[in-house]
């Protein structure tokens, strides 16, 4: 039995998306950004690829079926594979793709009966919340949702949608943030932090970005409790002059704050990296983190977190020198929460 993709009780079956779009072949593209966002990260190639990746965003509902099969689209990709997360009854299962891209199937199936976590087994019409976090690094368009016939589906158990009740999560920043470059989507430090504080979320992060007050939506139509920001690295080989990043970060801080004032904000400095010992032409990425928190302190609504708090500063908790792999993110988002509870 296939879902009714132009029904639009469709769209509430997403979590931690802005929007829905339909494309001209009646698939569905869950985007994460604003029509004049998308604008902005469309003048570079590489930030078009990454503003495309649902990255944080999952589908969430509720089915007595023994399987759910998604049919997909990969467009362009940031980093070479693409990989599902499985959750049931909020308890992780899986994760489910392939490494290249290429060589994921159409149709990704996922088999929802697991005695050991609920006692569901094949054929029976036991209901179970069923997780399914989205590649992260990949462009994907969803063409079709297949549920076992005669089966029921729907958003929570007592048939109502409590998504309006819920806090919100926004999370600004680069690759780091996006989850580059763990392999699995639900493993970066958005999705725990949401997860864990019960939260909607949106993931801003994009792979490249800087501060940069253009990458703030005034008309975008949301309302932030908590807003995370996390740049920094990008900023530190782009700038000639510390003068000319102090100037972006201050306006950057000063346009998120006035389009959400009652937010709880919180500055996260750039974690380690393997070239902590290298100069640019700003200097040390220290002299980075310094400037942050001077910036800051001058803002009575943005906390500021030590980034080298979060992620273990030895090589082995990252993949690159720079990014984190599902372990350094394990530590981020235990950290990152230590810290933001003491505020909220």
């Amino acid at each position: 039995m296939f879902l009714d993709l132009k029904d639009i009780n469709v769209k509430k079956y997403f979590k931690n998306v802005y929007d829905i779009k339909i494309c001209d072949d009646g698939s569905l593209w869950p985007v994460r950004f604003t029509d004049k966002l998308f604008s902005v990260y469309n003048v570079d190639e590489g930030k078009r690829i990454r503003s495309f990746c649902p990255s944080g965003v999952c589908m969430e509902l509720v089915t007595d079926s023994s399987f759910l099969n998604l049919s997909v689209k990969t467009l362009d990709f940031a980093r070479n594979f693409a990989y599902f997360d499985l959750y049931i009854d909020d308890v992780f299962v899986k994760t489910i793709g392939a490494e290249p891209v290429e060589s994921l199937p159409e149709t990704i199936s996922f088999d929802l009966y697991h005695k050991h976590i609920n006692g569901k087994v094949k054929g029976d019409k036991k209901k179970q919340k069923i997780t399914i976090y989205l590649p992260h690094l990949v462009g994907v368009h969803i063409k079709a949702i297949e549920i076992e016939d005669g089966s029921v589906v729907g958003n929570c158990y007592n048939g109502c949608n409590g998504a309006e009740q819920k806090k919100f999560l926004l999370c600004l920043g680069d690759s780091i943030t996006q989850g580059m470059t763990a392999k699995s989507p639900s493993s970066t430090y958005p999705v725990q932090l949401a997860k864990v504080l019960g939260m909607n979320m949106i993931n801003h992060g994009v792979g490249g970005y800087i501060f940069d007050e253009k990458s703030i939506d005034e008309e975008m139509d949301i309302n932030p409790d908590i807003i995370t920001v996390a740049y920094g690295v990008n900023d530190w080989f782009r700038y000639n002059s510390i003068d000319q990043f102090r100037e972006m970060c201050h306006n950057f801080f000063n346009k998120l704050i006035a389009i959400y004032p009652k937010a709880k904000i919180f500055a996260i400095t750039p974690v380690w990296c393997s070239s902590e010992g290298e100069a640019k032409a700003v200097g040390y990425i220290s002299e980075i983190r310094k400037e942050i928190e001077q910036v800051v302190c001058n803002f009575n609504t943005v906390h500021v977190i030590d980034g080298l708090k979060m992620v273990p500063n030895m090589p082995e908790y990252f993949v690159d020198g720079v990014h984190p792999n599902e372990l350094g993110f394990m530590h981020y988002s235990v950290n990152l929460l230590n810290e933001i509870v003491k505020y909220i």
